[in-house]
């Protein structure tokens, strides 16, 4: 299969989560609590969103760049794909989630929301994780890596996973400083980090890669 359909469905599925995102910001009603009261008090939902749509945005960056790595396209990627999009989907739910719960008094609720935050986020990366991993396993990429080649790039693309994971731990300590971490996670990806990149500059043989043949 073409990339082509699969990134163009992928995009309308990035273009819709990115979008929700904004549905549940409240901007108060007139005639109650001043604006600049009710917005100062919906922080921790403009806090999340922020996260979010850094998030979301960066995993468009990444997953155009990582199918742009590829030189085919097999039944396993496009489930892997549809992995990663239903993680995406729930970004959302889970910020609304977020957003609300932490501006109660409740610990327990605002911990659990922030928590499962956290983990819509790994189950993300988990997902483009194997994406990566099935494309170098089944060499379908464009740039030939060698075993230490294809370890470090495995390292480095799935690094993220360890941040979401300690996320989860933290939101039942400090939800703030949780969702502060997934801040400094997608600030990491904005460095991109999927594999090819760095293979790009120098081949397996120390030497520049040649280019690939042309259609």
């Amino acid at each position: 299969m073409e990339s082509g359909r699969l990134e163009a469905f992928s995009d309308g599925v990035f273009a819709v989560a990115i979008t929700l995102l904004a549905l549940d910001l409240s901007h108060g009603v007139p005639g109650g609590e001043s604006l600049a009261d009710h917005l100062a008090r919906e922080w921790p939902a403009f806090a999340a969103y922020v996260v979010s749509f850094l998030t979301i945005g960066i995993i468009w960056v990444n997953h155009h760049t990582l199918f742009k790595n590829f030189s085919e396209i097999d039944r396993t990627l496009l489930f892997l794909n549809l992995l990663l999009l239903f993680f995406v989907v729930s970004i959302p739910f889970a910020t609304s989630t977020t957003g609300a719960y932490l501006r109660g008094d409740h610990h327990a609720d605002a911990a659990l929301a922030v928590a499962i935050f956290q983990g819509v986020f790994e189950g993300m990366s988990i997902s483009f994780g194997l994406l990566s991993w099935w494309a170098i396993k089944r060499e379908h990429l464009k740039i030939a890596m060698t075993p230490e080649q294809a370890r470090r790039a495995s390292i480095r693309f799935g690094i993220g996973n360890i941040g979401y994971i300690a996320g989860i731990g933290i939101a039942f300590v400090s939800p703030l400083a949780s969702l502060a971490l997934a801040g400094v996670v997608a600030v990491y990806y904005i460095f991109e980090q999927t594999p090819g990149r760095s293979q790009a500059a120098v081949g397996p043989d120390g030497m520049p890669p040649q280019e690939p043949p042309g259609p």
